[in-house]
């Protein structure tokens, strides 16, 4: 059975409670690697600056810069970004697993908030509909 690192659990650490236990409850069944939790103001604006993200830390808050963060970044692991099409994909079925483990744990009450991410902003299910998507990226609605 797969599961955290230490930096991938140390990433995890600051994130809300909610997103760890989603988290936790996909481990599980898949191997998966935690990019980032909580972020910086000055990471933040480098994202922003090198078009990675929409909002600019200031003006616009990422869910990442709160305590604890209210977004995680995750990857299939192994991943190979040389493989686009291959690499998409699995962010795709990563991103099943996670929304299937928070329907589960909400229906269960241990955890509140349902999951947004960042491959769907609007959560129609329609991933064409969009044009900035953010595979890695979950976050609490």
């Amino acid at each position: 059975m797969p599961k955290f690192g230490e930096t991938s659990r140390s990433r995890l650490d600051t994130c809300h409670p909610d997103l760890q236990r989603i988290c936790e409850r996909v481990i599980e069944v898949t191997d998966f690697s935690v990019l980032e939790g909580e972020r910086t103001l000055e990471q933040q604006q480098k994202y922003f600056k090198g078009g990675k993200s929409k909002l600019d830390g200031v003006n616009q808050k990422s869910k990442h810069q709160s305590k604890p963060s209210n977004a995680v970044d995750i990857a299939p692991y192994p991943i190979d970004f040389n493989e686009k099409e291959k690499a998409r994909a699995r962010f795709y079925h990563l991103a099943g697993y996670m929304f299937m483990a928070a329907a589960q744990l909400k229906a269960e009450g241990v955890i509140t908030h349902e999951l947004r991410w960042g491959g769907d902003w609007d959560s129609d299910k329609d991933f064409a509909d969009q044009s900035f998507d953010d595979l890695p990226h979950f976050e609490l609605a």
